[in-house]
């Protein structure tokens, strides 16, 4: 078991409040970016103590993964223990995901992060899912909801659009590539294409 107080006595920068806090924010967010500036301090902090926190979420049923390239810290819960997401949020974080990876492929990543419009969206929602796009509302909740996970942030478009979707790095982690996979599942196949038509 974890001594946050004997931990927290080899480093005079931190009492053991911090470090209970830091851990509690990571199971919360599920990924924590050095890059945000309100999360500086918990990043260093879980990465000063990273074998303490994997030692502990590992007990819980989950794995951290740090990417210090990326400068954020992960905690990816075992399948079996994970709170499942609702359909809409699966969907739309698996279409994201597979955004990241077109991005990335094309070299349009920026410090990490992926800037996805809501046209490639209802474009790859559309290809990938075989669905319309939720309405705006809906897609806010939806959005919303990945973005409690650390997956994404939203930003305001400087368009006609009414923001823009920042696919965060810790996407990759969260939904590795067994999970794009599954986008199999959820899209449509020939037989039911056909079965609509008929």
């Amino acid at each position: 078991m974890v001594n946050w107080e004997r931990l927290a006595e080899q480093n005079p920068l931190y009492v053991a409040d911090d470090l209970r806090r830091a851990g509690y924010r990571l199971v919360m967010e599920q990924v924590i970016y050095g890059s945000d500036l309100r999360s500086r301090t918990t990043y260093e902090i879980l990465v000063k103590f990273l074998a303490s926190y994997r030692e502990l979420l590992g007990s819980l049923g989950m794995t951290v993964i740090h990417n210090p390239h990326m400068s954020y810290v992960v905690a990816v819960p075992n399948p079996y223990v994970a709170e499942k997401m609702r359909l809409s949020e699966t969907r739309l974080a698996l279409v994201l995901r597979s955004l990241y990876n077109d991005k990335m492929y094309a070299t349009e990543i920026i410090a990490g992060e992926a800037h996805v419009t809501i046209h490639d969206l209802e474009t790859a929602y559309k290809d990938l899912m075989g669905k319309e796009l939720p309405d705006t509302a809906q897609l806010r909740e939806t959005l919303a909801a990945l973005k409690r996970y650390g997956l994404l942030r939203l930003e305001d478009a400087h368009d006609e659009q009414p923001f823009t979707v920042i696919v965060r790095p810790g996407i990759v982690d969260v939904l590795g590539e067994t999970a794009l996979l599954q986008l199999a599942a959820h899209a449509p196949t020939s037989t039911d294409e056909e079965e609509e038509n008929a």
